[in-house]
């Protein structure tokens, strides 16, 4: 399947759907989720992520290959590429290419951010912050409309130009007032929620420019070296969630924070598929300060290109090859 005839049966309600019970199969042990190989093309600003996973009870499993060249926008490409494999799960036959060029995870990666915000964000909220101008700047603020109403939308990006495309596209989508700030302290201090979508390798986002009542959902740093917010973010959170305790510990902003002794792995809260099992809690006070740290998870691509894959099937979309 084209990346075009799987946008056209997966919406982001659906997304989020299926996403919600993914965490949920990861978190009560369902999920057979090995660590990410992580391969870097460092002379080319590339790095590519290859995540297998299977539910267990599931009819199929997947392995995904997805990458990000971060210098790609200048020759006219998209930075995220790749594809999804699907396999009978009784036989090991293929049964499924999903030639995506990175759609699939960039919807699940929306679609967890949305709910971390249903989960832990306040229950009204007014202002929103994100950091970012890029894919993921717009699907996660698409995907947090989808599930949080919110009055105004403030974006800071480091290129002024991509911010005044962002806005212009994203007035197309929202009906909150969109605002472009001067800089990253602006955007975020008096915002509720906060949502960071870069692949920065320093902290953009200072614990200093934290409120009382704020959730933040950080999910651009997803390898060792990247990082967003300042650990200290972390260190005056009253709650920190995270999608995976295994792999946050070894990348983005929860690694860096426990290696410098900000916290230590006992002070992660629970992860987000323990809250929505009603295993741990959510918010429980309009004056918590939330942190949820998103990495990525190998059973959010298990469920979202099962459901692809079923809707392809019903619709007779896709193309047939013989192996």
């Amino acid at each position: 399947m084209t990346k075009e005839q799987i946008q056209s049966v997966l919406t982001m309600e659906d997304t989020i759907r299926v996403v919600e019970e993914g965490f949920k199969a990861f978190s009560s042990g369902r999920a057979v989720v090995p660590f990410p190989v992580s391969l870097e093309i460092q002379e080319n600003m590339g790095e590519v992520h290859i995540k297998p996973g299977y539910l267990k009870g599931s009819a199929t499993y997947c392995i995904k290959i997805a990458s990000g060249f971060y210098e790609n926008p200048k020759i006219g490409l998209s930075s995220g590429h790749g594809m999804i494999l699907l396999f009978d799960a009784k036989t090991g036959v293929p049964i499924s290419i999903l030639v995506d060029r990175a759609f699939i995870t960039d919807m699940r990666t929306a679609a967890a951010g949305a709910i971390a915000a249903r989960c832990l964000a306040k229950k009204s909220i007014e202002s929103v912050a994100v950091i970012g101008s890029g894919t993921q700047a717009r699907l996660q603020i698409e995907a947090l409309s989808k599930v949080k109403g919110f009055r105004v939308l403030k974006v800071w990006g480091r290129t002024p130009a991509n911010v005044e495309k962002y806005v212009k596209d994203m007035k197309e989508k929202l009906t909150a007032k969109i605002v472009p700030m001067s800089s990253a302290e602006k955007a975020v201090k008096n915002s509720d929620c906060v949502v960071t979508a870069t692949p920065s390798t320093s902290p953009l986002v200072k614990a200093g420019w934290l409120g009382k009542g704020m959730h933040i959902t950080a999910m651009g740093a997803d390898s060792p070296e990247k990082q967003e917010l300042e650990t200290g973010v972390l260190g005056i959170a009253d709650k920190i969630v995270v999608d995976s305790v295994e792999q946050c510990v070894k990348l983005g902003e929860v690694h860096h924070a426990v290696e410098d002794g900000t916290i230590s792995v006992g002070d992660i809260h629970a992860e987000l598929g323990e809250i929505l099992l009603g295993l741990k809690s959510g918010r429980e006070s309009e004056e918590e300060i939330t942190v949820c740290k998103l990495t990525g998870i190998a059973a959010q691509d298990i469920v979202t290109s099962q459901l692809v894959y079923e809707r392809a099937l019903k619709a007779k979309i896709g193309s047939y090859i013989t192996i």
